[in-house]
C-alpha cells in the first residue's frame, strides 16, 4: 500500500514528464488510475517495477519516474533501481531512460550524496524534483 506522500511524490513526477512532452503510459498505484486517465502496470527493468513511466511518441524516448522517501533512499533496493535504470537503453530510441526522482525537500542532500556515491550525480538523463515540506503532512 502507498502512502499519502508516495502518491504525492509520484503525482509530482507525472506532472514533470508532461512539461517535458512525456505521454504517461503506465502508472503502479492503488488503482492504475493517474489524474483520471487508467493505466497499465509498468514492465519491469531488469528486476525492478518504476512507479510511473512516460514516451515521447515522436523520438520513443523513455522516462521512469521513481518517488522516494528520506528513509527509501539509504535502501539497498533504491541502489538497485537507480543503477537498473541507469543501465538501461531504450530499444527504439537507442539512448539511456531517463530517470526522473521525486523525494521531500529535506531528503535533498541525501539524494545527492546517494548520487554521488553511485558515480551518477552529473549524468544528464537523470533528474529530480521535490515537494516542499509545507506541504507534507505527518500523518
Amino acid at each position: 500500500m502507498t502512502t499519502r506522500l508516495h502518491q504525492m511524490l509520484v503525482g509530482l513526477i507525472g506532472r514533470k514528464m508532461r512539461e517535458e512532452g512525456y505521454d504517461i503510459v503506465a502508472f503502479d498505484g492503488n488503482e492504475y488510475l493517474f489524474d483520471g486517465q487508467k493505466l497499465r502496470v509498468p514492465l519491469t527493468i531488469k528486476k525492478h517495477r518504476p512507479d510511473i513511466v512516460g514516451i515521447r511518441h515522436g523520438t520513443r524516448e523513455v522516462c521512469v519516474g521513481e518517488a522516494k522517501t528520506g528513509r527509501d533512499l539509504y535502501s539497498e533496493r533504491t541502489r538497485e533501481q537507480l543503477l537498473d535504470y541507469s543501465n538501461s537503453i531504450g530499444i527504439s530510441s537507442g539512448v539511456n531512460i531517463r530517470i526522473i526522482l521525486g523525494i521531500p525537500k529535506s531528503a535533498e542532500g541525501v539524494l545527492l550524496r546517494l548520487l554521488q556515491k553511485l558515480k551518477l550525480l552529473e549524468k544528464d538523463f537523470i533528474s529530480y524534483i521535490w515537494l516542499p515540506e509545507e506541504l507534507i503532512d505527518d500523518d
